[in-house]
């Protein structure tokens, strides 16, 4: 009996301020087992209110994501695995998925270098001339937590305005008591307070000050939205670890509670399937338009050929940033990727807010994350009605060209956004891309004046009819122009068109497929003896 399993098993759910942490990521037990439940069973109504099945204890629920999880206690990896078998051959079952440890990933804090230079890097003084932001725009800190009260953030926070504080009651019926800043998945409870320990300096903390400490109050620094509201959704620990479900949960309260954009400064080197519980958390975003911003991570790994999510989430809303350092150059520890990384934004050397009124410097993708994520809330305190999309294309579009792998090869610069923006420039949507052979993408233009044209500079290999609707054809690049009504006309990046698979890179992995095991090699050995009709086992 032989196993299909993903080779690539080095696994370590991390929050994006360490390149040490996910370099020296090494394989973790499971904290239990993630079981997903088909939509409308009556299996799952049943899990909902029991306290076990099959041998194990359910020891939490996520409604939303139709999702337990289960704990099998000091049962040996044998009786485990036949009673894990018995629950994935029950037809009401989707899925099941190890319920990952994440951690952060950190970098050493420098407080000697206390410079914002990214802030006038992206030109960001110019773009707040037009506006410095709104705090209808709700962007979440999916982190280790955001110190609410530190002097810089606490008049930037999100207030559940729904919520009387204290009373120890659900008064907007969300499902969450007290949760007036936000909520903690880690320590499940009502205060999403950072906390530092020895692997997390504040690393939350940090992320919300880049995005939104707030500006012109005569202290500290100044966020890239200097008005904004920040929630914060914690799953992150003061050991700058988490696990699966607490992201997933936090992804889905910021979705539910009113958030329009969700930062996430964190991820793990897994593949497609064991992601499926945050790639749906993700989905579920999309269908309500909030925009998710993801940092590539630290492992100096081209993303094309290395499986790292939520950075490879294959969605509309996701964007996916690697950092520049001060001469716009890539650090030699951060992802890229022409095909899975969207744009790049400072995130070396990045001086923000830390826990108890402190500042301080910390590096990685994780800066670069927040710091687009405030951009995008900056974007759309100018236009709130700007789709993912577009939101990702203005962006590519209006970025400054430097010599970093990404979709746009380009930097993001707030200024020329933010002029695009007011000027309603003709932008085509989306402005780069990659698919494969046959497959079909719509384009669509944002400002101009209708109706549009559309044109591809290689029929052959891409052809695009009047309705903005490109079909691939053979392999190759090329680009798409939209013409306006007044004869404006704007081309998009590269569009690629490659085969499945052929993207090269140095990480190995494949496309983690349903076929692949989403467990332990050794655990999925095991299932097969007991249930060799799994499709992973072969004979």
């Amino acid at each position: 009996m032989v196993v299909r399993k993903n080779s690539n098993r080095r696994v370590a759910w991390a929050s994006a301020f360490s390149i040490v942490a996910l370099l020296a990521a090494q394989p973790v037990l499971a904290a239990g087992y993630i079981v997903k439940f088909k939509q409308g069973t009556e299996g799952f109504q049943q899990a909902l209110f029991s306290k076990s099945m099959n041998g194990a204890q359910i020891v939490d629920k996520h409604e939303s994501g139709n999702l337990v999880l289960v704990d099998f206690g000091k049962s040996n990896q044998r009786e485990t695995a036949k009673r894990l078998a018995e629950i994935m051959i029950n037809p009401d079952v989707q899925y099941v998925v190890e319920n990952k440890k994440v951690h952060a990933f950190q970098m050493p804090n420098d407080p000697e270098t206390a410079k914002q230079w990214s802030i006038a890097k992206v030109r960001a003084a110019d773009a707040w001339n037009k506006g410095v932001g709104s705090r209808e725009v709700v962007v979440a800190v999916t982190d280790t937590g955001v110190d609410y009260s530190h002097g810089d953030i606490k008049d930037n926070m999100w207030k559940n305005k729904k919520e009387i504080a204290g009373n120890k009651i659900d008064d907007d019926n969300n499902g969450f008591v007290d949760d007036i800043y936000g909520y903690d998945f880690n320590g499940n409870d009502a205060d999403p307070k950072d906390e530092t320990g020895s692997q997390n300096p504040g690393h939350g903390t940090h992320c919300a000050g880049i995005l939104g400490a707030v500006g012109d109050n005569g202290k500290g620094i100044t966020g890239m939205s200097q008005k904004i509201s920040i929630m914060a959704s914690r799953f992150l620990g003061a050991d700058g670890s988490g696990d699966l479900m607490g992201a997933v949960k936090s992804i889905d309260y910021a979705t539910d509670n009113g958030a329009n954009v969700i930062s996430a400064s964190w991820g793990a080197a897994v593949s497609a399937t064991e992601a499926q519980p945050i790639t749906e958390a993700i989905s579920r975003a999309n269908d309500k338009g909030v925009i998710f911003v993801a940092a590539a991570s630290n492992d100096g790994k081209n993303n094309d050929g290395f499986e790292v999510y939520p950075a490879n989430t294959p969605l509309p809303n996701v964007i996916t940033v690697a950092a520049s350092n001060s001469s716009d150059g890539k650090p030699s520890w951060s992802n890229y990727g022409i095909g899975k990384v969207s744009l790049s934004a400072p995130g070396d050397a990045i001086y923000s807010t830390l826990p108890g009124e402190k500042y301080g410097n910390l590096s990685g993708t994780s800066m670069a994350t927040p710091l687009v994520s405030g951009l995008v809330g900056l974007m759309l305190s100018h236009n709130p009605n700007l789709k993912p999309t577009e939101v990702k294309a203005l962006l590519q579009a209006s970025g400054s060209k430097v010599a970093i792998e990404t979709a746009c090869e380009c930097r993001v610069d707030a200024a020329a956004v933010v002029d695009r923006i007011k000027a309603e420039e003709l932008t085509i949507v989306p402005q780069a891309a990659t698919i494969n052979p046959n497959a079909t993408l719509q384009f669509s233009a944002f400002g101009g004046k209708a109706p549009f044209k559309f044109a591809s500079s290689a029929d052959t290999i891409a052809s695009i009819d009047a309705s903005g609707l490109l079909t691939a054809k053979g392999t190759g690049e090329v680009n798409v122009t939209v013409t306006d009504a007044n004869n404006k006309i704007n081309q998009s990046l590269r569009v690629r068109v490659i085969e499945p698979g052929s993207d090269g890179g140095d990480g190995g992995g494949g496309g983690g497929g349903t076929e692949e095991c989403p467990l332990d090699p050794q655990m999925c050995e095991m299932l097969c003896q007991f249930q060799p009709d799994l499709p992973w086992c072969k004979k």
